[in-house]
């Protein structure tokens, strides 16, 4: 599974580096964790390549590779933490144009687990926000059906598996 995802980020970087005139974006978020993981992640950080490639005027579907990684909260009355969580998500990509200044984009795709504890699951990222020529601002919600493969038992504390990561949060791209 490994090499797959592996083969796919070569294909994806090979692809912006043979026509990266325009369509290819930078970006970086960060975020709240919310839903079921809120008990044992605290926020999430992210940053990802995507490429995207003009349909129609206002349409543009690509793909994205990105790197995510959620924190591991303190365990109550413990000096431990949880473990954090680290996947590099595999994305479809696409954009509509609302105005000019306006988009609307969703990724979908399969997020890896970098991480022992936690499987890799689907991943989905609507977001919507404000560019010009060069930068993009955005909110988003995120969701990947990331779940711990066994039950952390910790001393009083027990942590059951949990089927959904989730977060909200802001970011900005660059556009080259």
């Amino acid at each position: 599974m490994k090499k797959l995802v592996l083969s796919m980020m070569v294909a994806v970087l090979g692809l912006t580096t043979a026509n990266a005139q325009e369509g290819l974006k930078a970006s970086a978020h960060i975020g709240a964790v919310v839903g079921d993981a809120t008990e044992v992640f605290g926020f999430n950080i992210g940053a990802d390549a995507t490429y995207l490639y003009p349909v129609m005027d206002n349409l543009h579907i690509g793909g994205k590779v990105g790197l995510e990684m959620f924190s591991g909260k303190s365990i109550p009355d413990s000096n431990a933490k949880y473990k954090g969580l680290t996947l590099i998500p595999v994305t479809v990509s696409a954009q509509f144009d609302i105005t000019e200044e306006f988009f609307a984009a969703a990724d979908l795709g399969y997020a890896l687990s970098i991480n022992n504890d936690y499987d890799g699951g689907f991943y989905f990222m609507p977001k919507g926000g404000w560019q010009n020529d060069d930068f993009q601002i955005f909110a988003f919600l995120k969701g990947i059906s990331s779940k711990i493969d066994r039950k952390l038992d910790l001393g009083e504390t027990t942590v059951r598996g949990f089927s959904n990561t989730m977060a909200i949060g802001i970011g900005g791209a660059y556009k080259f």
